[in-house]
């Protein structure tokens, strides 16, 4: 094990970067930097074997740095990229699924979600392949938060939990 020097702003961002209490740097790095150690490449990597364990989305919406955050379009694009690691091909299955009668909410491109309208300001959200619509109003990002889980099998407890702690201000 190395030590390594890292200004403050940086220690942030990986320290906010954190699934789960204990996660420790060097596995927050390798998320962020898709890079799997040697026990990962023999295993199944840490994520899928996490697979419908919403732990760590518990852990998200009742961090420090989550109920710092006073952007709700910050809150909602980081529960989707939490939902997207926690199991990916459920997420995925839900995301082509989720969609209001004339508007798409997820797509793996931008111009899918422009087809849906001129003001659907659609952001990457982090660590996955997918962007989401954000310019809707904060019963529209729970709407498509609650579907997401529900159609990955989600506990209602855990729904409601992340609900609530959502828009917690």
């Amino acid at each position: 094990m190395k030590t390594i020097e890292i200004d403050d702003e940086l220690y942030q961002y990986i320290a906010s970067q954190t699934l789960h209490i204990g996660e420790s740097a060097s596995s927050i790095l390798r998320r962020l930097l898709a890079i799997r150690s040697k026990d990962d490449t023999n295993q199944r990597s840490s994520t899928n074997h996490q697979k419908n364990d919403s732990s760590s989305l518990l852990t998200l919406v009742k961090s420090d740095n989550f109920l710092a955050e006073k952007k709700l379009v910050n809150r909602f694009l980081t529960i989707l990229s939490t939902l997207y690691l926690c199991d990916k091909s459920m997420f995925s299955v839900a995301a082509a699924s989720l969609h209001g009668s004339k508007r798409r909410y997820l797509a793996k491109d931008e111009e899918t979600l422009l087809k849906s309208g001129k003001n659907t300001k659609p952001k990457s959200i982090p660590n996955t392949p997918y962007m989401v619509v954000t310019n809707s109003n904060t019963a529209r990002k729970i709407f498509i938060i609650e579907s997401l889980m529900k159609n990955m099998d989600i506990s209602a407890e855990i729904i409601n939990q992340v609900k609530t702690q959502f828009v917690l201000k």
